[in-house]
């Protein structure tokens, strides 16, 4: 099993250990004869068979059935149409449970089923009917989107229609889609679900078509499943619902609900109707016991065209790290969403990283559409060494929290920062067009813990205190409209192209009118940065980010230290390379005139 995480650029950590400033994780690398037995699925099996190479079984869930800790699932290719429900996890880290896309092969779990009888209705319209049976337990076609803080498109439902990959924008009449191609429309009766979609001039019954007919693609029944490992699978259509906080349990198309010691690695997921990856709540938890759930790594993902968020979830991403993923375009259709809808959003987390991401396209008709929107008591956060931009709110909204928040090293682009939170700590960062906007919140209040628990020991309104800025390059706009609060501190920074200081501090901060020539090329599984430097940023004497510099927090009586109660030092830069000195900026080998920022999705299978 190989477990090197990959970001952007020569953003690389080769190691069996997986590091980070609030975290230090030690995974056990084993081949697939060192425990337990492996056990194979192919299209060409059957669930009949013993789940040996010679006799595979036909079906993951099969495999999923008889799976004990320490076996290995490997999925050989074909397209598996089903909701693997594990009914068990592994037991240690050398005993987990690993589900496996066989190497070098594509195995695709599919929420949808193909449809071939499709019945003309002429001008390119098509319609199928089916009994409600068809779909078991639940019907995304009977079921419209809801939930909490859902502002618009509230009538749509949790089903889709797709051409050869493609979905369809659903239209609320028959009409709209006669009118209207790559559309569908859908009517339930008591007995019967009627799909009408318009496919212009192709043959729905000779292309591939489908619908969405499954809930979730991999997530237990069972709350608290312990070290199982989901690596490298393409998951496709899933028909979750909106998932805001205050649901009992959060569902998405891949989650863990609420377990530990999950490894979501190496996979690909597209068209999540709301989530990609839940890491959400679920009953029966003690949200108390730290110890009881969260711990996940969740790395090396594509995630595509998810209708809320990549990534999002109460509680559950607590000690997680987030590393190395690919999202983009979030509700890219702009059919539905709300105060929800952002690429990464997560509520009540602890010690959570979030490292090596590259966050692009999120869209809205209203409201929200963040890249990283940490909301409501969260503590302990570090978001390090991300790309961001392209988004049509800001690129990082921090909400209700109390700190302590270090954002170090990341590249944001376009729509700036957002905060009604404390104790956060701007550093090494490179800010384009990216103002910071502070709007306090005295209406509520928030939770915060006692250091490194999830023990609630207060709890306060998000109103300004204690945000320091160090060490950042702003380019076109900086702090100046930025209010003074206690405990508020900036220092050691560039402004250039017209960016302002702030008026509180920058004693010894550099404004020059340099023209940076700021320019973002997209790859297709990332992009390129590149922008220039004139010699201010040398002209700095830049401290270095650590404990001693930032203080202890006075609301959550912590400095900047990682989930063991060790202080942070802030050596690290963009690429992974270590600082030879402090210097503005995420780059330790700045250089005068054109610098560039390669980040290249890797997926390691």
């Amino acid at each position: 099993m190989k477990l090197d995480w990959y970001g952007g650029g020569n953003m690389k950590l080769k190691s069996w250990f997986i590091l980070s400033a609030a975290c230090v994780l030690i995974i056990t690398s084993r081949g697939p004869d060192a425990l337990g037995r492996e056990i194979h699925v192919a299209k060409t099996g059957t669930d009949t068979g013993s789940g040996n190479q010679a006799n595979p079984y036909l079906t993951i869930s099969k495999a999923a059935s008889v799976a004990q800790p320490g076996d290995i699932v490997t999925v050989h290719a074909g397209t598996y149409r089903e909701w693997v429900k594990p009914p068990r996890g592994g037991t240690a880290e050398d005993k987990r449970i690993t589900y496996r896309a066989a190497p070098g092969e594509k195995a695709v779990i599919k929420g949808s089923e193909r449809m071939t009888s499709w019945k003309s209705k002429g001008n390119g319209v098509w319609e199928v009917e089916l009994p409600n049976t068809f779909f078991g337990d639940s019907n995304p076609y009977a079921l419209n989107i809801s939930g909490g803080w859902l502002n618009y498109g509230q009538w749509h439902h949790r089903g889709d229609v797709y051409l050869n990959g493609e979905a369809f924008y659903e239209k609320q009449t028959a009409e709209e889609v006669n009118q209207t191609e790559q559309s569908w429309h859908c009517q339930v009766t008591d007995e019967a679900t009627v799909i009408r979609a318009n496919f212009g001039t192709a043959n729905p019954n000779s292309e591939l078509t489908e619908i969405n007919v499954r809930e979730s693609l991999f997530m237990p029944e069972i709350t608290g499943l312990k070290y199982i490992t989901v690596d490298g699978f393409h998951f496709m259509h899933a028909a979750a619902n909106w998932a805001p906080p205050v649901l009992e349990l959060q569902t998405g198309a891949v989650g863990p609900r609420m377990g530990k010691y999950w490894i979501i690695q190496n996979c690909t997921m597209v068209n999540a109707r709301c989530v990609g990856i839940i890491l959400g709540h679920a009953p029966g938890v003690d949200y108390s016991d730290i110890d009881a759930f969260g711990d996940h790594i969740v790395r090396n993902n594509i995630i595509r065209r998810c209708g809320q968020a990549g990534i999002a979830g109460q509680k559950g991403a607590t000690r997680s790290v987030i590393s190395g993923n690919f999202i983009e375009d979030t509700n890219y259709r702009r059919e539905f969403g709300g105060w929800e809808t952002a690429a990464i959003k997560l509520h009540n987390s602890v010690d959570t990283v979030i490292i090596g991401n590259l966050i692009r396209g999120v869209y809205r008709q209203e409201q929200a559409a963040y890249g990283i929107w940490m909301d409501y008591a969260n503590q302990g956060t570090r978001i390090t060494r991300n790309v961001i931009y392209n988004t049509e709110a800001e690129t990082i909204f921090l909400e209700m929290n109390h700190g302590p928040a270090l954002i170090d090293n990341n590249i944001l682009i376009g729509k700036g920062m957002r905060s009604n939170s404390e104790a956060t700590i701007i550093a090494h960062n490179l800010l384009v067009d990216s103002q910071y906007t502070y709007q306090p919140d005295t209406k509520r209040r928030s939770a915060y813990y006692k250091p490194h628990t999830t023990i609630d020991v207060g709890h306060k309104t998000g109103t300004a205190q204690d945000e320091r800025w160090y060490n950042n390059i702003f380019v076109r706009r900086g702090l100046d409209n930025v209010k003074n609060a206690p405990g508020y501190a900036s220092n050691y920074n560039v402004f250039l192209e017209g960016a302002k200081q702030s008026t509180f501090g920058d004693e010894h901060s550099i404004i020059d009118s340099y023209v940076t020539e700021v320019a973002v090329k997209d790859h297709p599984l990332g992009a390129t940065i590149t922008f220039s430097v004139n010699d201010a940023p040398f002209r700095v004497h830049s401290p270095w980010i650590n404990a001693d510099l930032v203080g202890v927090f006075s609301t959550v009586g912590q400095t900047i230290e990682d989930r063991n109660g060790h202080p942070i030092l802030v050596d690290t830069d963009i690429n992974s390379r270590k600082f030879t000195k402090p210097i503005p900026g995420p780059l330790t080998d700045l250089k005068q005139g054109k610098n560039t920022v390669t980040w290249t999705f890797n997926n390691i299978k």
